[in-house]
């Protein structure tokens, strides 16, 4: 086993069972290296509204995790997102390099096995939301999960294909291209998804670009209620204080920050709780409205510490 189980985070939803899986968590990251705009008069004013451990303004870091979402129903078991993966070639990316993560081991000990898992969402095709879409088999890199259906937005499957045509010499996505979707997409398992879309009972993609082309937030909607998983388009807590704040991974700032806007509006207005892809833990909520943003109301949930 590739050391200590990971923490997990689980809530109920009527029916439904929904667990936050941190493949890293809580992530010290340089203000800078994610947004190049943030300064210590933002900072300052945004620290009260974020929950503790959040923002170290002293240090200027900001907590990031990277987290898959298990969503089980009477009618499907659906993994959110993809993470960093083990194994993987990332030379660009010291921190994920040839990495461990016993992400199978935990999903074992949450009662989920490979050919358990009825479905694979990855919101958009970043590194980090990929790499468990394969694990090595024999040698090569081969669908972890091979019942499932890979459901990936359409628009961002066909802008990557073109820009790996476009420069074959530059391997796409830090390698994550060829070894964390292509190996699926010849395995047959990949759905290409055109949202708003409903892709299993009560479970919807809809529409979300900005930091990426295609990029889509999931919803599970369910007699007790919604919940609505992120993705990108809120990448840490900062960003609700601070809406205008993009990363400085977004593909198109000003669609970013429309889309999130509009998101955080809906969200308090419906009061449908929430996850999003880095929040470090407490990493369920509510939005609600906040002066000229918004801010989190974190839901307790049932943590569990890596073992």
């Amino acid at each position: 086993m590739a050391g200590p189980l990971l923490h997990t985070e689980t809530l109920r939803l009527g029916e439904a069972e929904i667990t936050r899986i941190a493949d890293s968590e809580s992530v010290a990251w340089p203000l800078p290296a994610l947004f190049a705009a943030a300064d210590d008069a933002m900072l300052a004013e945004a620290a009260p509204l974020l929950p503790p451990g959040h923002l170290d303004t002293a240090a200027r870091t900001i907590g990031l995790s990277f987290n898959l979402c298990l969503i089980r129903t009477p009618d499907f078991t659906a993994l959110i997102d993809a993470g960093i993966g083990a194994g993987k070639e990332r030379p660009s990316r010291p921190a994920w390099h040839r990495r461990e993560s016993p992400l199978l081991e935990t999903l074992a000990a949450l009662g989920v096995v490979p050919d358990g898992v009825d479905i694979v969402v990855n919101t958009h095709l970043h590194a980090d939301h990929v790499g468990w879409n394969t694990r090595r088999e024999n040698g090569r890199w081969a669908p972890s999960f091979p019942r499932a259906r890979y459901v990936i937005p359409r628009v961002e499957l066909d802008h990557l294909a073109a820009r790996q045509a476009a420069d074959p010499a530059t391997p796409a996505l830090h390698g994550a291209y060829a070894d964390s979707i292509l190996p699926v997409i010849e395995a047959g398992l990949v759905e290409p998804a055109d949202p708003p879309c409903t892709i299993a009972p009560g479970l919807l993609l809809h529409p979300a670009p900005g930091h990426s082309p295609g990029q889509v937030v999931v919803r599970l909607e369910t007699a007790a209620g919604a919940f609505v998983v992120l993705a990108d388009a809120v990448h840490v807590t900062l960003q609700l204080a601070r809406p205008e704040l993009t990363s400085n991974f977004c593909a198109n700032p000003a669609q970013a920050v429309a889309t999130r806007r509009a998101l955080l509006e809906q969200l308090s207005t419906e009061g449908a709780l929430v996850m999003a892809y880095h929040f470090p833990p407490p990493s369920f909520g509510q939005v609600e409205r906040h002066g000229e943003g918004w801010r989190l109301r974190p839901v307790v949930a049932e943590r569990r510490e890596g073992s």
